[in-house]
C-alpha cells in the first residue's frame, strides 16, 4: 500500500515554486531532484491536477504527494561513500559531526544519501535493532541542522542511548543565531507543541500538545543597521520536532534561515539554518563512564557572524 500525505501551502509561500517549497517545507527531507521526478511521475498533485516543477504555489492549495513503495528486498539501506566527521567510536557507539544538508535515515521512496547510508559505509557495523531503514539510529537533527548526533553500533548501546534520550539523561546543547532578542538575557520556553492542524509539515503551540522545554541564555548581541540579531547558547531538556525553531519562531525571535517558521528566510541569504548542535554529553550505554564532546560551529554560522561583525 502506498503512503500518501497532503500539504496545505501557507499564504506566505505564494506563488513559490512548488519544487523549493516542498524541498524545505517536507518533514520527509526530500531533495529537489526527487521531487521533481515524482511531477514528472505525476506522484505530486495540486489541487487533484497534474503539474509541472515550475508551477508556483498559491495560498491554501492542497497538494498530495504518493511515496512509491520500495522494490522487495530495498527496504534495508545500503553502504554509500559520503564523507562523515567521526568525532568519536568504539565498539559500540559512534559519534559524529553531521554536516548540513545532509538527511538522517532512509525515508518515503528515498533509500539513499543519508547520514545512515554513509555510516554503514563508514563504520560498517550498527545495531539491527530498530527499524531497518535506520539502524542504529536513536534521534535525529534536521537536514539543514549540523552538529553532534551518537549513533548505536551494538544492539547492547542501542537499548541503552534509546532509554538515555527517553529519560532525559542526555544533555544536548545547541547554538542559534535568531532575529531581534529575547526579552531576557536567560529563559525558559515552556510551550508545549502539537502539529499544526492546517499546515501539517510544521509544529505549533498547542496546549493540547506534547511539553517542551527550551532553556536559552544570550551570548552575544549585534545592532547592524538592518535590525538586531542574537547568538543564543540553548539547552533542550525535551526533545520534540522542530523544538527550538518552533519555540524561537512562538517568541519573536525566530532562527535565521528557516524556511518553514521564519517568513522573511530569503532576506538573510544563508545557505542552511543558522542552528547548530554544538555539545552532547551522556553516560556510555555500555562502560556508563561519562562521555562529553563539543564541535564549533559550522562555517556557514561563522561567516554570518563575521558579515555582522563588519556591519556594526
Amino acid at each position: 500500500m502506498e503512503d500518501k500525505i497532503i500539504v496545505t501551502v501557507p499564504g506566505e509561500y505564494h506563488l513559490e515554486r512548488i519544487d523549493r517549497f516542498l524541498a524545505a517545507n517536507l518533514e520527509e527531507d526530500l531533495s529537489r531532484s526527487l521531487i521533481q521526478r515524482y511531477i514528472r511521475e505525476n506522484l505530486i498533485t495540486v489541487n487533484g491536477e497534474a503539474v509541472r516543477a515550475n508551477y508556483k504555489v498559491k495560498t491554501d492549495d492542497e497538494i498530495l504527494i504518493t511515496f512509491p513503495q520500495l522494490p522487495e528486498g530495498q527496504i534495508e539501506p545500503s553502504p554509500e561513500n559520503i564523507p562523515l566527521d567521526i568525532v568519536y567510536q568504539d565498539e559500540h557507539i559512534v559519534v559524529i559531526n553531521k554536516q548540513p544538508g545532509l538527511v538522517v535515515h532512509p525515508g518515503h521512496g528515498n533509500n539513499s544519501g543519508t547520514l545512515v547510508n554513509a555510516l554503514l559505509y563508514q563504520v560498517k557495523q550498527l545495531s539491527t535493532d530498530g527499524e531497518p531503514e535506520r539502524p542504529g539510529i536513536v534521534h535525529r537533527l534536521d537536514r539543514d541542522t549540523s552538529g553532534l548526533m551518537v549513533a548505536a553500533k551494538s544492539n547492547q548501546a542501542y537499548h541503552g542511548l534509546v532509554s538515555a534520550f527517553a529519560g532525559r539523561l542526555i544533555d544536548k546543547r545547541y547554538q542559534a543565531i535568531v532575529t531581534g532578542k529575547p526579552k531576557n538575557d536567560h529563559g525558559r520556553i515552556d510551550l508545549p507543541l502539537a502539529r499544526h492542524r492546517k499546515y501539517r509539515h510544521k509544529m505549533a503551540v498547542d496546549e493540547t500538545g506534547r511539553e517542551a522545554l527550551t532553556e536559552y541564555w544570550i551570548a552575544k548581541i549585534w545592532h547592524p543597521l538592518q535590525g538586531t540579531y542574537t547568538l543564543l547558547d540553548i539547552k533542550l531538556h525535551t526533545g520534540r520536532t522542530h523544538q527550538i525553531r518552533a519555540h524561537m519562531s512562538a517568541t519573536g525571535t525566530p532562527v535565521i534561515g528557516d524556511q518553514i517558521y521564519s517568513k522573511k528566510w530569503e532576506k538573510h541569504k544563508v545557505p542552511y539554518l543558522l542552528l547548530a548542535s554544538t555539545s552532547l554529553m551522556f553516560d556510555h550505554p555500555v562502560t556508563g563512564e561519562r562521555l562529553s564532546f563539543t564541535v564549533p560551529m559550522p562555517r556557514h554560522m561563522i561567516e554570518f557572524i563575521e558579515k555582522l561583525e563588519k556591519m556594526e
